[in-house]
């Protein structure tokens, strides 16, 4: 297993979770509104905790593509 490195941002090291999370709320925002559109969340239970889990599962398969793309 490659451990995980900080990220160096203009000479300050970050966490690579603060870095991935912003990416992941994008991005399960982009989600949330092409399902909107598709109109597939008729089939969800509580739309928060459905958008909550996307989130989350976007971002930790972003945090696991940092560690294994080194």
């Amino acid at each position: 297993m490659i451990p995980l490195r900080e990220i160096d941002v203009l000479g300050v090291f970050v966490s690579p979770a603060a870095c991935c999370i912003p990416v992941a709320v994008f991005a399960a925002a982009l989600l949330r509104r092409l399902l909107d559109r598709t109109a597939i969340n008729r089939h969800v239970w509580n739309r928060a905790l459905f958008d909550l889990s996307v989130m989350m599962i976007l971002g930790f398969l972003l945090i696991l593509s940092l560690r294994f793309g080194e």
